[in-house]
């Protein structure tokens, strides 16, 4: 078996083929293995030896309750028994305990193990979950060795060599420091926007595991090659928050929530500006000029009005913890004033 390097990576077609849909071309490919290598592969990752006479199913993309989809479901039918696996594959980012907390609930009166599959190192997960590496995953799928066709086989150890280098690639150490949008190995590779998806999930779960605010919605999301951390409250259909993108720590609004209309724009720059002037939001920020939106702040359509401060470089996790920390308590302190003001313009505009 050939092994790679981080050099020639690129010249497997596995690896080309799989950066079309990286989460999902996993999932499908190991879809495919299970259902080629039943047994072998259930024994694999179950260490069970199930009889010839078991139906084994290896189905992907399965619908479980509300907004509830399955990266992979093994369906293992023995006679009147049925046992269930379920995979949850995480290459791009960090699985969160509510979502697997949900998949749980789907299986409550069944007989399901949970695997979490993930290329990010070793971490704590929920109750009831396995944790499994990607590097482990080679290991495993190294055992087999009676290939149906030599075309599988050369699939298979393509695909284990691919597996292994990223496995390698990406065994990062935690600087626990807001400094991944550097220039590093996985430029070069087309891989740096997996690389911030996953960093940016991991200080998104490292906000929530510090903040502990139920009344504050933290999440996060990905888009022009950033990774984006809302941390924001509603105020009577109106949202007040924080978000962290690129070099910038924003203070934002959104109220008339998707109305991108003149007379909606107008009210929450009103809105913005007089809790700016009164100094309940958006201080220490910078004046911008360059905005096409609004006079004095930043934005984006449909409904967002927003004021930044420049990220330090290599600043800590616990840094941008406790800057979170000072402005929510900020906002619990001056709550009812906030709420007056936000409240009292849209009435006038509405």
């Amino acid at each position: 078996m050939t092994v790679f390097t981080q050099n020639n990576l690129k010249n497997s077609p596995i690896f080309n083929i799989s950066m079309c849909s990286l989460e999902n071309f996993h999932t499908c490919f190991l879809q495919w293995l299970g259902n080629k290598y039943k047994k072998e592969f259930v024994k694999l990752l179950t260490d069970k030896d199930y009889s010839n006479d078991c139906l084994i199913d290896f189905k992907t993309q399965v619908h479980c309750g509300a907004n509830n989809i399955l990266d992979l479901l093994i369906e293992i039918k023995n006679k009147n028994n049925t046992e269930y696996i379920i995979i949850e594959n995480k290459i791009k980012s960090i699985a969160t305990a509510d979502q697997l907390k949900k998949y749980q609930e789907c299986f409550k009166d069944k007989s399901a193990e949970f695997i979490l599959l993930s290329l990010a190192p070793k971490h704590d997960v929920l109750n009831g979950w396995r944790y499994m590496s990607y590097l482990k995953l080679t290991e495993i799928l190294s055992e087999i060795t009676e290939f149906k066709t030599d075309y599988d086989k050369y699939l298979i150890e393509d695909y284990i060599n691919v597996v292994k280098t990223l496995a390698e690639l990406f065994k990062i150490e935690n600087t626990y420091k807001y400094d991944f949008y550097k220039e590093n190995k996985f430029d070069e590779l087309d891989l740096k926007d997996i690389y911030i998806k996953y960093k940016t999930s991991e200080l998104a779960n490292y906000i929530k595991e510090n903040i502990n605010r139920t009344d504050w919605d933290i999440g996060y999301s990905f888009h022009n090659k950033k990774g984006t951390i809302d941390i924001s409250k509603n105020f009577n259909n109106s949202i007040l928050g924080l978000q962290i993108e690129g070099n910038q720590y924003r203070y934002f609004l959104r109220t008339d929530i998707k109305d991108s209309s003149e007379r909606a724009r107008i009210n929450r720059e009103k809105i913005a500006k007089s809790l700016f002037e009164k100094q309940y939001w958006f201080l220490g920020t910078i004046e911008t000029k360059r905005s096409q939106i609004y006079k004095g702040f930043c934005g984006y359509t449909p409904d967002v009005i927003y004021r930044y401060f420049l990220i330090e470089n290599d600043v800590s996790y616990e840094k941008i913890v406790e800057q979170i920390k000072n402005d929510i308590a900020f906002v619990d302190k001056n709550f009812n004033s906030i709420k007056q003001i936000i409240s009292n313009n849209i009435l006038l505009c509405h």
